[in-house]
């Protein structure tokens, strides 16, 4: 137990489990592989060009940094 502001009761617990008795983590199938694949590629792909950006674009911008700003890239080349 430890003191926490987030908490009405003012105390956060934390259950503990005895490792010996956990089950294993199930394997992923393929297709949960090809889902988390698809997944990330919809991430990395830039709404406003619709290219592949090769990083998880940023919610923040909602479109890789070249579309993003424009300016910058044509002043660096």
């Amino acid at each position: 137990m430890r003191r926490s502001r987030n908490r009405k009761s003012g105390v956060a617990v934390a259950f503990l489990y005895r490792v010996d008795r956990a089950k294993p983590v199930r394997r992923m199938t393929s297709r949960k592989w090809g889902a988390l694949a698809l997944a990330m590629l919809a991430r990395r792909t830039c709404p406003a060009c619709g290219l592949d950006a090769g990083y998880v674009i940023p919610p923040s911008l909602g479109m890789c940094i070249p579309c993003a700003y424009p300016d910058d890239q044509q002043r660096a080349a």
